[in-house]
Formats: structure tokens, sequence, C-alpha cells
């Protein structure tokens, strides 16, 4: 693990079936560490997703990072690949496509960017809104 800065961090994952497990322990412990522990279960959800698509479709080692905001945390997945993912709508019967669609709906925002390597595609949570609701129920 490579820690930029106390508000960032990454780490290198494998093409590997079992890249979405190590980037969701990556995530569960930074969480924690940042006292954002609540936010696990969505991050990891979501980051899984983008990390599958890269062991699917790319084939290819990935840099996962995290970095903690003022009201935000936002999850960046760097591949080689300069193929942007599609948002896809899949029929009931279909099983595969939906994973894009997942960080669509779930997340606050989301984006994806060719780089002068590949490409980012990234997610945001908003903390301040999510904070507020789970501490009002």
């Amino acid at each position: 693990m490579e820690q930029t800065t106390m508000d960032s961090l990454e780490t290198q994952l494998p093409s590997s079936t079992e890249s979405p497990l190590l980037a969701r322990a990556f995530l569960r412990t930074t969480l924690e560490t940042w006292k954002l522990d609540g936010f696990g279960q969505i991050t990891e959800l979501l980051a899984s997703e983008l990390v599958s698509n890269v062991v699917v479709h790319v084939g290819s080692p990935m840099t996962l990072r995290i970095s903690r905001q003022p009201s935000a945390i936002r999850v960046d997945v760097e591949d080689p690949s300069g193929e942007l993912p599609e948002l896809r709508h899949p029929g009931i019967d279909d099983e595969h496509g939906r994973g894009v669609l997942f960080v669509s709906e779930l997340a606050n925002d989301w984006g994806a960017e060719r780089t002068e390597h590949g490409k980012t595609v990234w997610f945001e949570i908003d903390t301040s809104t999510a904070t507020a609701e789970a501490h009002e129920s």
C-alpha cells in the first residue's frame, strides 16, 4: 500500500478474481481508519463493480485510490485501457452489464476519463448528506 497523503491512499491490484476482495479489504481498512466505516458497504460494493470490470474487460493490473474530501469520499480505479465503460440497461434475463448501472444509480456522482496511460473510472459518495440521513433516522 502506498500512501500519497493523509487524505488519499492507493494500492495496486492484480488482474485476478481475488482483486474485488482485495479492494474491499483495502477500502474497509481505510474507511475505519478515517472513522468513515459507515460508508463501507456502499463504497465497497461500487468499487468491487469497477475492479471486476477491469478484471473481466481489460485483464491488466490496476490502481485503486480512495480520497477523503471535506464532504465526500472519492474512489478512482485506473487501468491501461483507453476504452471507456458503457452505461447499459440490461434486460431482466441478461447475466452481465449491471456494474456501471449500479455505480450510476448508487453514487452521488461518477465518471470516466481517458488518461495518458489508459483511463480512470471514479465515483463519489456524499458523506455530509449520508451522515445527516443516518443520524436523523
